[in-house]
């Protein structure tokens, strides 16, 4: 019959020493013992504790302080329930496991339909507040070298895994295997709040097993760790034994392992090991959770960061833009990117960098023109504790946090005249002086500035510097308006499309022929952004897949929308007002193609051969 020893004071007061009936149980400072006892008055094997057809006896190993039985010094003792034993500092209780039974109680049993007596044997309780500290306690107090080095060498592998499946993966399997369980079970809170099943070791005992609901339920009830021996009965084959330790985390119960065996009981020291590995997973996983969802947060910002691919369009225009860029990117000189509203300057400016040796350091861009003349100085270059009121510390400037990458200066034509000298200087020197400092500081950064304003003019006004003007100028870059590269139209809609469908939760498929057709035809005076914008409208408008011409709203204002044929056609004859649409329609795609006639025909969403058909019939060749 099972037998424990209860360890009153000492190192791991609480702790609950199974003792084995059919070996003897060694106590004493050396790591060979059952129990190990750190402490300096015990013996390296100081007694031993065994088991014979009496009873249950103590026995002295000729320590140097003694063994104490009820207060006396003893050389074998009988030990009946309740017996107090003393070696050095350390005081146990004798306990057998009959006296702990609880009620019997009829209670399914996981995995079988037969019915069993339970007898909580451990109960441990795992205070939310000090869950963290539990772990660290184990190790104080709890003395088996094997399983110090097993939970040390679980550790480290969990320091290289960021994946929560295969931290449960590894800890389940691990603690199975030095648990020796028959079937071991993993539960989580699902997203409705309730704990559910999400993987079992080994894998075939998954359709047959199932994890003990109450014995889940009173362990996040009482936030307990739980051994349950089941006795079997009437001769039926039963579960004997089964431990279930709940994962805290902040206070709350966000998990449950279930270890079972289907013959022998476990060891204390199962149980010990199993409440120690529970609180270094639960730690894992929110460590692992918090990397998944960085990650996700990284590749969302990484979606919306530009790159070539983002950059549509297989105009020639845009083909040369794409193949400056590269060129560009491997130059150390300033950029001056130039373009409409909206034309994708910071578009640029990104890919850019991204395609420089500067792409592992950051990016910083700052809009010139949103910032308040008298705050543009402290925010490029910074400022110094004291330097005016309200500067209660030292602040750096965006060229200091832009050190080693590149600094974005948008709508550069808006910098007020008097900072452009020091802005001259920074980019002559490579220094720059914060606000009420006295000295300089040297900084390492590439400047691309952007505009839409017509710098020649601003020159000539006075409103802008012309020796700043060629030192930014280095690499000059122009952008073509989207009016001027129309067959990037169709490219760039089935981009922003799937970017809405993914944002938005739409399911929009393609654009109808009269809706291509009239955004082809429009003058897009806000360019990139404005078709964007008129996507997104388009399909929270849309009622089906597809999007219609009525679903888009051109103009400044969304006054109305064009022609769709931008013939002028004022007749009736739908068969001249179509012949007139398709002569116009496929000279304007074979001027966007430059002559190509595939190209042209696949614009034109029309076979090849009914291509050159209409060619022939409209006297387009000639």
């Amino acid at each position: 019959m099972p037998a424990f020893l209860v360890m009153n004071a000492g190192a791991n007061a609480g702790a609950r020493f199974e003792l084995s009936p059919v070996e003897k149980n060694l106590l004493g400072r050396d790591w060979q013992c059952k129990i190990v006892l750190n402490d300096p008055q015990c013996s390296r094997v100081h007694a031993d504790v065994f088991f014979d057809e009496d009873g249950w006896w103590l026995r002295d190993n000729k320590s140097s302080n003694g063994t104490f039985v009820n207060g006396q010094a003893v050389d074998e003792a009988r030990l009946l329930e309740g017996t107090e034993v003393r070696i050095g500092a350390c005081v146990f209780s004798f306990s057998e496991a009959s006296s702990q039974k609880t009620k019997p109680v009829e209670e399914e049993v996981p995995g079988n339909k037969t019915t069993g007596n339970l007898t909580v044997v451990l109960d441990k309780s795992l205070n939310p507040k000090e869950t963290g500290q539990y772990t660290l306690d184990f190790l104080k107090g709890h003395n088996w070298g094997q399983d110090f080095f097993f939970l040390f060498q679980l550790s480290v592998k969990l320091l290289s895994i960021d994946e929560p499946e295969s931290v449960v993966e590894v800890c389940m399997s691990r603690l199975a295997e030095r648990t020796e369980a028959s079937a071991a079970g993993f539960m989580w809170l699902s997203e409705e709040g309730k704990l559910t099943p999400k993987m079992v070791f080994p894998q075939d005992r998954a359709d047959n097993l199932k994890l003990d609901p109450d014995l889940t339920r009173r362990v996040v009830e009482q936030k307990h760790a739980i051994r349950v021996e089941h006795d079997s009965t009437e001769g039926k084959k039963d579960v004997a034994d089964s431990i279930c330790v709940p994962l805290i985390d902040g206070g709350e119960v966000k998990g449950a392992i279930h270890l079972y065996r289907d013959s022998k009981p476990f060891h204390n020291a199962h149980f010990q090991v199993a409440c120690a590995m529970a609180n270094i997973m639960v730690r894992s996983l929110a460590r692992a959770n918090r990397l998944t969802s960085l990650a996700a947060e990284h590749s969302r910002l990484v979606e919306k960061t530009a790159t070539f691919d983002e950059m549509k369009g297989e105009s020639p225009a845009m083909l040369d833009l794409k193949s400056k860029i590269t060129r560009v990117a491997q130059a150390s000189g300033c950029v001056l990117i130039r373009g409409e509203s909206g034309a994708g300057k910071e578009l640029v400016a990104q890919g850019i960098h991204r395609e420089s040796d500067r792409r592992s350091s950051p990016m910083v861009p700052v809009n010139c023109a949103s910032i308040p003349e008298s705050l543009m100085e402290s925010e490029l270059f910074g400022h110094v504790k004291g330097a005016f009121t309200g500067a209660d510390k030292d602040k750096k400037g965006l060229f200091e946090i832009a050190e080693g990458g590149t600094l974005f200066l948008d709508e550069i034509g808006d910098i007020p005249v008097s900072l452009q000298p020091k802005l001259l200087r920074v980019l002559q020197e490579s220094e720059i002086r914060p606000v009420g400092g006295g000295q300089s500081r040297a900084v390492d950064i590439r400047v691309i500035a952007a505009t839409s304003k017509d710098l020649e003019k601003e020159m000539a006004s006075g409103h802008f510097r012309e020796d700043l003007f060629y030192r930014l100028n280095v690499v000059p870059i122009t952008l073509p308006p989207l009016r001027h590269r129309p067959e990037d139209i169709p490219l760039l809609c089935k981009f922003f499309i799937n970017r809405f469908n993914k944002s938005l939760g739409s399911s929009i498929m393609n654009i109808s022929s009269a809706a291509m057709t009239g955004l082809m035809q429009h003058d897009w005076p806000g360019n990139i952004r404005e078709l964007e914008n008129a996507i997104e409208r388009a399909i929270v408008l849309a009622d089906g897949s597809t999007l219609e011409l009525e679903n888009f709203v051109f103009g400044k204002g969304g006054a109305s929308n064009p022609d769709p044929t931008g013939s002028g056609y004022d007749g009736f004859s739908l068969k001249a007002a179509k012949a007139e649409l398709e002569d116009k329609m496929i000279r304007k795609a074979l001027t966007a193609t430059g002559g190509n006639r595939t190209h042209a025909a696949n614009m034109l969403e029309i076979s090849h051969p009914s291509l050159l058909s209409k060619i022939k019939l409209y006297g387009i060749e000639k």
